[in-house]
């Protein structure tokens, strides 16, 4: 039983990581009907620079967490955006899903680039060592604040998409731009806040994940993979 309850949580707070993934990749799939497979890429591009902050340079969790999720990853997403996403504007899919392709495969080589990959490296838990406990076992914080931030995440997202002016202006955007555009919506407007938010989703699951894979370029971007598990269940529709 004890074992039972060990893998069961550890199974949840890994299930909660996925879901913050599949979150962003979702957003960004409904708001600009581009399906990014360089999404873990993204992730695994945040994961190292976290451990750059934060382990190579000694900076505080707080201050590397937050660079990374609020101000790194949302610029990223935001040149990915101008550069990238905005020229495949009426491409076909399959045109939007090689690029996506490519763009992993760069950023892959970029981190392989900068992070000699022969190099061991590894990341710490949130809190590592403290929790609380629960049945008989230690559950560590750093589980609690995974599932405690995988639920708002589904609930902060499916309010912005349902009950927020720049939601709706994103969904109309992925139906109709030209309609959306002349009721006053900016489709350009609305694709920059979903990447911006979608790429830092992803930098927060890549940095939560690490410390569970290995330190690895690979291993962290195919992440996504699981994702892709987490978005189907979801029909790509569906982020709660």
């Amino acid at each position: 039983m004890h074992e039972f309850l060990v893998f069961t949580i550890s199974g949840l707070t890994t299930a909660g990581i996925y879901a913050i993934s599949a979150s962003g990749l979702t957003l960004t799939y409904v708001t600009t009907g581009v399906f990014n497979i360089a999404h873990g890429a993204t992730g695994m591009l945040a994961a190292f620079l976290y451990w750059q902050l934060r382990y190579g340079w000694g900076w505080p969790t707080p201050v590397a967490l937050v660079l990374c999720v609020f101000v790194a990853a949302p610029l990223f997403g935001l040149l990915l955006e101008r550069v990238v996403m905005r020229r495949l504007a009426g491409a076909p899919e399959t045109t939007r899903l090689v690029v996506t392709v490519a763009v992993l495969v760069v950023l892959v080589s970029v981190d392989q680039w900068i992070w000699d990959p022969s190099e061991f490296r590894s990341s710490r838990e949130l809190f590592a060592g403290k929790g609380v406990h629960f049945g008989g076992i230690q559950v560590p914080y750093n589980d609690l604040i995974v599932l405690l931030v995988a639920a708002a995440v589904a609930g902060a997202l499916w309010l912005l998409l349902h009950r927020s002016r720049a939601g709706i202006a994103m969904r109309a955007r992925v139906d109709d731009p030209a309609l959306a555009t002349l009721n006053g919506a900016r489709p350009r407007s609305s694709a920059r806040l979903a990447w911006m938010i979608g790429t830092a989703l992803a930098a927060l699951a890549g940095i939560l994940i690490a410390p569970k894979l290995t330190m690895s370029a690979i291993p962290l971007t195919l992440l996504i993979v699981n994702a892709y598990a987490a978005a189907v269940i979801g029909r790509l529709r569906s982020l709660p």
